[in-house]
Parts: structure tokens; sequence; C-alpha cells
């Protein structure tokens, strides 16, 4: 259940930002699931304090709410940026993260959201083992700056 209700924050979070508040229909479409539903859902996390719910004209998040769908979206990025520099195509990237979102330590998405950070902004550009990991990804084989090393 706790998934259930993460994932509805987060896709509430997300359409909140672009449309001030987010709908049943683009709530259900955004999760894949029927807008009855999405109604359902809700009304419990109504009851719960996560949202304000009136029907028919939208729902935004108390900061309850706002707070759970905040590092819910934190936690999914990161996990997409690293499976991205991991060579996941994006379709896929995005789908195991919010897998993978609810899922870990925190001790471990701060690890993971610090390694990202430093992959981004490393002062040298980026590492030049994550260019040869690309080539090897890509083709099955090691660059040749790599043979001098060996192979596992």
């Amino acid at each position: 259940m706790r998934r259930r209700i993460e994932d509805y924050l987060e896709a509430i979070y997300d359409l909140s930002k672009e449309n001030g508040v987010a709908r049943t229909t683009d709530i259900a479409k955004t999760l894949g699931v029927k807008p009855a539903s999405v109604t359902e859902m809700l009304q419990k996390l109504s009851k719960k304090g996560f949202i304000i719910y009136t029907k028919y004209e939208g729902v935004t998040l108390t900061d309850k709410g706002k707070e759970i769908g905040i590092e819910i979206k934190r936690r999914h990025d990161i996990i997409v940026k690293l499976l991205e520099f991991l060579q996941v195509p994006k379709d896929v990237a995005m789908r195991d993260a919010c897998v993978m979102e609810h899922n870990l330590s925190e001790e471990t998405i701060e690890q993971l959201e610090k390694f990202v950070k430093f992959l981004e902004n490393c002062p040298k550009g980026k590492p030049e083992w994550l260019k040869h990991f690309k080539v090897y990804s890509e083709t099955g084989k090691f660059p040749e700056v790599c043979e001098n090393l060996g192979t596992p």
C-alpha cells in the first residue's frame, strides 16, 4: 500500500507543478489506471491528510503530501540519472526507477545522489572510465586503452 500511496503523491506533485492542480483523468493517465481507481485512492489520501480533494475541481497536496511527493520525486530522479549513466535506455530507466525508489534505504539513496552529482560535476568533465564503459556497453569489447589492464 505504501508504494501505491507514494506513486500517487509523486504523480500529483508532478502534475501540480505543471498545472497548479492535478485532475483525476491526468493522474489516471500518468499511472496507467482507471479514473474510478484514482477517485477511490484520492478519497483515501484525503482522509489521511495528504491531499485536498474536491470532486470535479482537482487535487492539491497538503504540506504533508507535498513533502512525500518531493522526496519520492528526488529518489526517482537520482535513480534515473544513475541508470542512464549505466547506459540503460531512458524509458527503461524511468520504469525501473519507479520500482527502486520505494525499496532503497535513505543511506543508499544519499550515496547514489553523491555519485551522480560527482559524475555530473566532475571538474575535468566526465571521467574517462565512463566513456570507456559506454564503448564497452555498446560493443561488448573493452576499448584499446583498457586492454593493457587485462580483462576479467
